[in-house]
């Protein structure tokens, strides 16, 4: 099998979305084709080291343990860069599944979905306008999100982003079918001003910040 470039691997807190504040053991591939304007792994984009699929769930094993079911079990998630830019990619995550781990996947829905085990957690990056890669998106992967699983995630840059969100999600009557999450740039755009407007325009989204970045320094790697 075609080795994987990977970037780190490393165990930390789930920064993000409704799984927030679990331990979580991170792979992140090299590589992405995108250029978010706010993107905060671009050191991704280049670095990294050539690891198997093999070598990869051997380290799952030794940093996380044996898999198990409950509310604690090991949960493992493949990012990047953007980790579906890897071809084989899909033959991982069902790796980790047959393994008997909890997986997830970040992505930003610019890369086919099809492919991608349907037990896998979901949360797809939804780009804005404000992230200069709108333009970035396969419509066709809003058919592969399992509602109640998978999360479509929306990172805001100003009020503008905030409204474009709304219209493209009333278009597609998304509220009642996906859980979709609001987050502010960090740095960029007010966490209370996104809070309040959520409120005041009821909208049934989850607002999230990025926890990670609450807890550490902002730009350190590995967390």
């Amino acid at each position: 099998m075609t080795p994987f470039k990977v970037n780190e691997v490393f165990l930390s807190l789930q920064g993000e979305g409704s799984r927030a504040g679990r331990p979580c053991l991170f792979i992140r591939l090299t590589g992405c084709p995108l250029r978010c304007t706010y993107c905060d792994t671009s050191y991704a984009f280049f670095e990294g080291t050539m690891r198997t699929q093999e070598d990869l769930l051997e380290e799952v094993h030794r940093r996380i343990g044996p898999p198990q079911r409950g509310p604690n079990a090991p949960f493992v998630e493949l990012t990047g860069g953007e980790p579906l830019a890897h071809p084989q990619a899909p033959a991982l995550l069902q790796a980790l599944l047959d393994e008997g781990y909890e997986v997830a996947l970040e992505t930003a829905g610019s890369h086919d979905l099809a492919p991608v085990p349907p037990s896998v957690v979901k949360i797809v990056d939804r780009k804005t306008p404000g992230s200069g890669q709108v333009h970035r998106w396969l419509e066709s992967n809003l058919d592969h999100l399992v509602p109640g699983q998978d999360e479509l995630k929306f990172v805001l840059t100003d009020e503008a982003d905030y409204a474009w969100a709304l219209d493209w999600c009333r278009a597609r009557e998304l509220w009642d079918r996906l859980d979709i999450l609001f987050s502010p740039v960090w740095g960029r755009l007010d966490a209370r001003w996104l809070a309040e407007r959520i409120i005041a325009d009821r909208v049934p989204v989850r607002f999230q910040l990025q926890l990670h970045k609450l807890v550490w320094d902002p730009d350190q790697r590995g967390v």
